[in-house]
């Protein structure tokens, strides 16, 4: 990516499931990367995923719902079979558990960091 991307150019790594050493020379070189989380962090089995939300900046993580992925933990498919943007606030929740900050205070930064990125 070095050598075809701008090193300002505005990144958004979709759906991050992995570990923080993975995505950590990414961010060093790209300041304007944003990484995207779904509600896969709900999930306690997701170790690598939940502790790369615990080390990353907040000021560089969005959310994401996958949908029709990524149904939330506490989501029961009898109550609804598919993800969809509804469902954000289960993981705004597990977000806002894992940094240790308020769901008011994750959420204005993660609004920032979308205005930021998409300019919306």
């Amino acid at each position: 990516m070095k050598k075809c991307i701008p090193r300002d150019y505005k990144i958004h790594r979709h759906c991050f499931t992995n570990s923080y050493p993975v995505i950590e020379p990414f961010l060093k070189e790209f300041p304007n990367l944003y990484v995207g989380f779904t509600a896969l962090i709900t999930y306690s089995k997701a170790r690598e995923a939940r502790d790369a939300v615990r080390q990353i900046p907040l000021n560089r993580i969005v959310l994401e719902t996958d949908a029709p992925y990524f149904l939330p933990n506490r989501v029961s498919k009898d109550v609804c079979r598919f993800s969809h943007p509804g469902m954000g606030i289960h993981t705004l929740r597990e977000l806002s558990l894992l940094k240790g900050e308020d769901m008011g205070t994750v959420l204005t930064a993660v609004r920032h960091n979308t205005n930021q990125l998409y300019g919306i």
